[in-house]
């Protein structure tokens, strides 16, 4: 079947996959076994073809960004990996608003934001990622998150049909959207921002990189972000996972390689040979030392992506 589909995939896209890629070279983890195929989409209209020939085809795939906030397989994925590098900004609307492609680097996102001198995003930087996985996800920092700023954008469903939608179809809440059930394919999204004093934006820009940097791994660390998000108590306030994570001890865990980060218990790091197990035997320790002493159950932000997997 592979081969056939190799066969199928390449008349469709005019490009040939790869094979045998080791995902743990996409993964910011660096952890992950091979993907049976592996392509690059460059383009929206690659990005697109892809999606449908696997559809069609009813072949597994699973599409990727940047790979900050994903822990792959051990076994790595039977099927095809698509890497979305789909990328391109452009001020859309007069007033602020900036059209943008979902595989564009966040990073590159925040810096466009500050040279066209428009507010509201400041606190996205230093977050890794692509525009369509903080969309996905409904990322944020200090309080904010990307989806209150979203205006509209163009998702490919599993039709096929290329829709335009508005935010309120994304039932955006803390770290989720509504992509997250259906996993209809962010396309581009365009974002509503604020014309400001190019001074201000840098210099609070410059802040919020300031404090990521005193509390979070450095960057060359391998790890995947905040493992776990911060929990809603029944009366609505939200408590730091990191807070609750260092009342059980969770800085002095580690099973193989795999171990909390010193400076702060909501990173998982990886110290060189830990593998995707090694990780999800230490989350789930941590997830019943704080349920057993506060009876509070956390829940991953990281996602895991089994080798058996598939988007729809």
């Amino acid at each position: 079947m592979t081969t056939a589909f190799s066969q199928f995939f390449l008349e469709r896209v005019k490009r040939p996959l790869r094979e045998g890629v080791m995902l743990r070279d996409y993964s910011h983890f660096r952890i992950g076994g091979p993907a049976d195929y592996f392509l690059e989409a460059k383009t929206v209209s690659e990005l697109r073809t892809a999606i449908q020939s696997a559809r069609e085809y009813s072949f597994p795939y699973y599409l990727v960004g940047g790979g900050h906030n994903l822990l792959f397989d051990d076994e790595g994925f039977r099927g095809l990996i698509i890497k979305n590098e789909v990328c391109g900004i452009k001020q859309k609307e007069k007033k602020g608003g900036i059209e943008t492609l979902s595989g564009t680097p966040l990073a590159s996102f925040v810096q466009f934001m500050m040279d066209q001198g428009l507010e509201g995003l400041e606190f996205m930087a230093g977050i890794p990622g692509t525009v369509g996985g903080a969309v996905f996800g409904n990322a944020g920092a200090f309080g904010q998150s990307v989806g209150n700023y979203l205006k509209r954008a163009l998702l490919l469903q599993e039709t096929g049909e290329e829709v335009e939608v508005k935010r309120d179809y994304f039932e955006f809440s803390y770290r989720h959207s509504f992509l997250k059930k259906k996993h209809d394919i962010l396309l581009s999204a365009v974002f509503a921002l604020e014309p400001g004093d190019k001074k201000k934006i840098r210099d609070r820009i410059e802040g919020n990189l300031k404090k990521r940097k005193e509390k979070h791994p450095p960057w060359e660390t391998a790890c995947a972000g905040s493992y776990f998000k911060n929990p809603v108590l029944p009366d609505g306030t939200k408590v730091p996972a990191g807070y609750l994570l260092e009342q059980v001890g969770a800085k002095s865990a580690r099973i193989g390689d795999a171990a909390v980060f010193s400076g702060h218990s909501n990173f998982l790091i990886n110290l060189g040979r830990a593998r995707a197990q090694d990780v999800l035997l230490l989350a789930q320790e941590l997830k019943e030392k704080v349920k057993g002493k506060f009876g509070v159950e956390l829940e991953e932000e990281v996602i895991y992506v089994p080798a058996s997997s598939s988007m729809p």
